[in-house]
């Protein structure tokens, strides 16, 4: 029988983004529930059974990261539920991801019935560098208040579609970047003189790429590139090629390091 009123957030955060939003829907919604995806794929358990359940993640290449990808593949939903799911990004609109989600949805009979786009700040270090904080203040403000108005309309279960735009240019791209995940890490590399052997390179990574064989992160060729490790470093010993040197590291301000490990060792 369907849990009466519940609502599960199922979200994917390597630099606190969705696990803000995911956190702020918490506060805001009855009875939610907060499942980390990558944890939810460790664990083995793919069964939904809510009133509404929601997805919470970054456009990856402009589209669904691939872990996100893989856990929808795998759960099934019990009942009827609401569906429904936010991309955080750098840049609105400019992907696919929700026609990605449906596509995938499709096959259990499924589809969204409220899809937004939420502007905050890109983690794409190899792309550019970090917005300047007071842009970073800027985006938090608004995002914050178009986070209300999805609140209730989640809370309504109203039904919200989006523009994505250039949705067959951006599928090509998606796809070409799927094609050379073995290559994807040979871009990383650790200043050993640096690293402290800390060891949250690895237990922030949410495939599980990333072993310590001597202290130092060596990258097993099944990146994601969710550039959590790059991120979560203290002492910033963790570049991607020679683009990301001195660029500014980011996490969103109201979550910890801590909040964004995971623990596989159960499994």
């Amino acid at each position: 029988m369907i849990d009466m009123g519940k609502t599960i957030i199922y979200y994917y955060s390597a630099t606190g983004n969705s696990l803000y939003v995911a956190r702020f829907l918490q506060e805001r919604l009855p009875a939610v529930e907060l499942r980390s995806i990558p944890e939810e794929l460790n664990s083995g358990r793919f069964e939904a059974r809510a009133d509404q359940i929601g997805f919470v993640f970054p456009m990856h290449y402009f589209s669904l990261p691939m872990q996100v990808e893989e856990f929808l593949e795998k759960v099934s939903f019990k009942e009827s539920p609401y569906l429904f799911a936010i991309a955080t990004c750098g840049v609105p609109y400019w992907g696919r991801p929700f026609s990605d989600m449906n596509a995938i949805l499709a096959k259990k009979r499924r589809q969204l019935h409220g899809a937004w786009f939420l502007r905050l700040v890109s983690n794409y270090l190899p792309y550019r560098d970090t917005a300047a904080q007071w842009r970073i203040s800027i985006r938090a403000w608004f995002a914050e208040r178009k986070l209300n108005g999805i609140a209730k309309a989640v809370a309504q279960n109203d039904h919200h579609d989006t523009w994505q735009v250039l949705r067959d240019m951006r599928q090509r791209y998606h796809e070409e970047w799927r094609e050379r995940q073995e290559m994807i890490d040979g871009q990383f590399s650790c200043n050993t003189e640096k690293c402290t052997s800390c060891g949250m390179c690895q237990r922030i990574c949410p495939k599980s790429n990333i072993v310590r064989p001597a202290g130092y992160p060596v990258w097993q060729h099944k990146c994601v590139e969710c550039l959590g490790c790059l991120h979560i470093c203290p002492v910033e010993a963790i570049d991607y090629g020679e683009v990301t040197k001195g660029r500014r590291r980011y996490r969103h301000k109201d979550i910890q390091p801590k909040e964004l490990l995971h623990d596989f060792s159960s499994k």
